[in-house]
């Protein structure tokens, strides 16, 4: 597909944990992205675990960022959590809409996470790394 998710160091938040995992995120859509845009007809199963492990990872980067937070005492965690439950509960909708035979939904689901993710970086991930970052200039003083 012409419009394959790539990792770009303009998401990058400036905590490696979360960079890291954030570049995994976007290496299982890329994944999930080359096997919807593939030639040959894709069996559903395959198609299938891909989404099942694009979402289990999601629901442990979310899990793994939050706990980041607490320890920092980020004070807009509840928030954050509150985006992370909103994303999981639309994706397995999909995901679920996927599994009775939507055909699309596996294209759409792709798309979507694609979409949250970038924006989520960029707009409340990005704060999340600018409040270590101020926190560490701090405590370097």
């Amino acid at each position: 597909m012409d419009d394959r998710p790539r990792f770009d160091a303009k998401y990058l938040v400036g905590i490696q944990q979360v960079d890291r995992e954030h570049q995994q995120l976007f290496e299982i859509v890329a994944r999930v992205y080359d096997n919807l845009g593939a030639n040959d007809p894709t069996p559903e199963a395959v198609t299938r675990a891909l989404v099942a492990e694009l979402l289990d990872y999601t629901a442990t980067h979310f899990s793994s960022e939050e706990h980041l937070m607490a320890a920092a005492g980020y004070p807009e965690l509840e928030a954050h959590r509150g985006q992370h439950q909103h994303l999981l509960a639309q994706a397995r909708d999909m995901e679920m809409r996927a599994a009775i035979g939507d055909r699309h939904m596996p294209v759409e689901l792709s798309h979507f996470l694609y979409r949250w993710l970038v924006e989520h970086i960029e707009a409340s991930d990005r704060k999340f790394g600018e409040f270590v970052a101020a926190r560490s200039a701090e405590s370097r003083r």
